[in-house]
């Protein structure tokens, strides 16, 4: 049996699988987890603050050195618990300064010309505003007018296809096309502008 912080029990089992290295198995219960950690919390913190330069950041990798420990209650080392404690806590903080390096190299400044390519809400409004101007337009139509701008616009055909559909010629679609797309561009522009 091997004692740990305060006189906490550890239960000790042989590593089968690394036998040239002289380790085990230790399973620990989460009071003596937490027991090792409040012992060494104030060195652990220290430690950490000495190799990161920043309270907060240490502070965060202690805590999370000792989650480490409670999602792994079956700890592979040997007797000095302490010593795993601290390399869980150095592997903690070179995998944070590679990774604060890796952030500070991958970042390029912001270029204050730089557009947003979404819309402002004022655009969003202008063009709501815009399409529904359209679609009055368009609903106003005239019954001859209205099918033909559809067929054209809409499904795409072409003149022969829709004067062949409407038993009408291709000057006539022509016309009517040209017509609803003065009445629709009439209806598009500002009250005092249209003409009478």
């Amino acid at each position: 049996m091997i004692r740990c912080g305060q006189n906490n029990l550890l239960r000790r089992t042989p590593n089968r699988s690394n036998q040239n290295k002289a380790m085990s198995t230790l399973t620990l219960s989460h009071e003596q987890i937490t027991g090792l950690f409040q012992d060494h919390r104030e060195a652990l913190t220290l430690f950490l603050m000495n190799r990161i330069r920043c309270p907060e950041t240490a502070q965060d990798l202690c805590q999370e050195t000792y989650l480490r420990l409670l999602r792994n209650n079956a700890i592979k080392h040997d007797e000095n618990l302490s010593g795993f404690l601290f390399r869980v806590a150095d592997r903690l903080s070179i995998n944070y300064l590679k990774w604060q390096r890796q952030a500070k190299n991958n970042c390029a400044p912001l270029n204050d010309d730089l557009v947003c390519p979404q819309y402002l809400p004022d655009e969003i409004t202008s063009l709501r505003q815009q399409c529904e101007m359209l679609l009055d337009a368009i609903n106003s139509l005239p019954a001859k007018y209205h099918h033909v701008f559809l067929l054209r616009k809409i499904d795409e055909l072409s003149y022969s296809e829709i004067a062949l559909k409407l038993g009408i010629s291709e000057k006539t679609v022509q016309r009517y096309l040209v017509n609803a797309m003065l009445h629709c561009h009439q209806r598009m522009q500002p009250p005092e502008n249209r003409l009478s």
